[in-house]
């Protein structure tokens, strides 16, 4: 079933709306002092607003934030979009260069319409001097990031060529989080783009069954939404549309956020060992099946630890 039905066509939405949401969208948050534009401000704003002057831990998260995480391809757009998410021209540093000038997981902090989010932003992929373990290494601490789990993860793919190589790489950073069940919790976003959803995922479904961006869509569920990060008011727009799309997201998930097997608490004995170190859940693989005790559902996770050379069953 196509993801439709978000917002009206883009010319319905007018410069009243623009003006209607603009108090709500620029406000403070009364509690963290955040505001909900992440753009930087001069030392006089600064002493003047009710934002807090310093940064807090970022391993530290409310539990009611909502978290995001962004996946694409070094140059797509992808640090653009999370600068459309948090309301900033320079919260993230942009390239349109096939180097990826996002070498580390990077968050950010904001609020918006009232509810109070984190991004991550990945490091480009696509690295081909990158070897796999580093790749899997760098996209798992987002997890680090998220301890009450992740709302949604935004796949970013640019408008126009999507070739097999790019399909490939977005499958393998979403196996690495989790497979079919961080898909399940996945949307994409095509930068460049300011017409209405509708359209966006019409013109993709048009592609031929074997078409890698139609493919990439119809693994997410057709849940694919239009990105502005340059031109106004489309940013604004987009900033709106994105934030929805998200809260569906969370909400067909029965409003559970995604926890990825090997970012939790393990506590056993191996080797002679009394607890897995980080580096050992960095390397786990794991794979759930479910099964019945007694006539009682039971989740099983299996999680491989290639260091160790067993498999523990929780």
């Amino acid at each position: 079933m196509a993801w439709r039905g978000l917002c009206p066509p883009a010319a319905a939405v007018c410069s009243l709306c623009f003006a209607r949401l603009r108090p709500t969208l620029n406000s403070t948050d009364p509690i963290t002092g955040e505001a909900t534009s992440a753009e930087s401000k001069n030392a006089t704003a600064a002493a003047y607003s009710r934002a807090k002057l310093f940064r807090r831990d970022p391993y530290t998260v409310e539990r009611q934030r909502k978290v995001c995480v962004l996946i694409g391809m070094t140059g797509v757009g992808k640090s653009a979009t999370a600068n459309t998410l948090c309301g900033a021209k320079r919260a993230f540093e942009t390239s349109s260069s096939v180097v990826s000038v996002t070498s580390a997981v990077r968050i950010r902090d904001y609020s918006f319409a009232g509810s109070r989010w984190r991004v991550i932003d990945t490091p480009g992929l696509g690295d081909t001097n990158k070897p796999y373990e580093e790749t899997k290494r760098e996209l798992l601490q987002a997890f680090h990031y998220a301890p009450h789990g992740i709302v949604c993860f935004v796949v970013v793919v640019p408008k126009g060529r999507f070739t097999a190589e790019m399909e490939q790489r977005v499958r393998e950073a979403l196996d690495i989080f989790g497979g079919e069940a961080a898909i399940r919790h996945t949307l994409i976003a095509v930068t460049r783009v300011q017409d209405a959803p509708e359209k966006v995922l019409d013109d993709i479904m048009r592609l031929p069954p074997d078409h890698t961006l139609r493919r990439l869509c119809e693994l997410v569920g057709q849940r694919v939404l239009p990105v502005e990060n340059v031109k106004e008011p489309a940013v604004a727009v987009s900033r709106l549309l994105l934030h929805r799309g998200m809260d569906e997201v969370l909400e067909m998930n029965g409003e559970e956020r995604y926890f990825h097997t090997a970012s939790m608490p393990v506590s056993v004995s191996l080797s002679g060992r009394t607890e897995l170190t980080a580096e050992d859940l960095l390397q786990s693989r794991c794979s759930t099946a479910w099964s019945r005790e007694n006539g009682t559902p039971r989740l099983v996770i299996s999680c491989d630890f290639p260091r160790l050379g067993e498999v523990v069953n929780r």
